[in-house]
């Protein structure tokens, strides 16, 4: 760098920590010269599993072994399948958009609907601004894309974006759970899950 020529540059990649994660859990169903082409999943919020895979055994040693799902819900929201502190599966897949619900991000969304607006019209910048920026939480509820200020609101609206938020988690929970054959572990981590007690009970008695 110019300013500071030196000192040393570190890349810490996101997705690094998802790499070994089984083969089969990459994949798209799309013909192969795609998936050699790098159109695959490859996950986000590795960093942050990374670090909560490193402190769970000073928490639970031998549960730290088994299989953990991972939650890491905040304005970005993912979660992480893992067995023995190494990815199995996770949510977000070839980019950050993909998974559960998020602040202002749509989640997983039938391809059919982006198709179905570019038939009428929408641009690639259009339909970006609106799976990054107006969709999710915010989209929803019309009001918010914090938690916080949904969960003090006495808006319908409000509490369906909750809702959504909730059975998106909830779903996608259970599934990581048929991949692990069962959940030893469910570490919460992100301004979301360290903060609604109320959303952590209602996957734990969902599970």
């Amino acid at each position: 760098m110019k300013l500071a020529p030196r000192v040393p540059q570190v890349g810490c990649f996101d997705t690094s920590f998802h790499t070994g994660a089984p083969a089969v859990s990459k994949r798209f169903a799309l013909p192969i010269e795609f998936h050699h082409a790098g159109v695959q999943r490859y996950g986000f919020h590795g960093l942050s599993y990374e670090y909560i895979a490193s402190r769970l055994p000073q928490v639970d040693r031998l549960a730290a072994k088994g299989r953990t799902v991972v939650l890491h819900l905040g304005n970005g929201a993912s979660l992480c399948a893992t067995r023995g502190g190494r990815s199995v599966a996770t949510s977000m897949r070839f980019s950050a958009l993909d998974g559960l619900v998020m602040g202002t991000r749509s989640g997983s969304i039938d391809a059919g609907v982006l198709l179905h607006l570019l038939q009428r019209g929408w641009n690639a910048q259009q339909l970006e601004d609106l799976l990054y920026r107006q969709s999710g939480l915010k989209g929803v509820s019309g009001i918010s894309a914090d938690m916080r200020v949904l969960r003090n609101s006495s808006s319908p609206a409000a509490r369906d974006a909750v809702a959504l938020f909730t059975y998106r988690l909830l779903r996608e929970c259970g599934a990581m759970a048929a991949l692990l054959g069962g959940i030893d572990l469910l570490p919460c981590t992100g301004g979301i899950g360290e903060n609604d007690p109320g959303l952590r009970a209602a996957v734990c008695e969902g599970l």
